[in-house]
């Protein structure tokens, strides 16, 4: 396994369950109510908070490979663009190694 790819992936995993977390703390408002999140990329520093619904947050969690992001932090050696607006980016791990790391450390699977 690469060292790179599998720290990236552990931090971006990091940042996910922090997340799930933040949304289990709003479980009293509805769907369309927004909340900061953490940025759910690979780098071990990044302090950026993102506001996302919580019926967006759920569209990004039914795929253990879908991240929310800030659009500049996509990697493209293991990110795909799947969509953004101009409040976050969602992308996808590629095939491989990032794919196989966020679905088996998915908490929801």
């Amino acid at each position: 396994m690469d060292p790179r790819v599998e720290r990236v992936a552990r931090n971006e995993d990091r940042h996910r369950d922090l997340n799930d977390q933040i949304e289990a703390s709003y479980e009293s408002h509805g769907m369309d109510w927004h909340m900061d999140v953490v940025c759910e990329c690979g780098r071990q520093d990044c302090d950026v908070f993102l506001k996302v619904t919580k019926a967006e947050y759920e569209g990004v969690r039914a795929d253990p490979r879908r991240f929310v992001i800030v659009r500049d932090h996509l990697d493209p050696e293991v990110d795909v663009l799947v969509s953004e607006d101009d409040r976050f980016t969602v992308v996808a791990k590629r095939e491989g190694e990032a794919a196989e790391i966020a679905q088996i450390t998915d908490p929801r699977r």
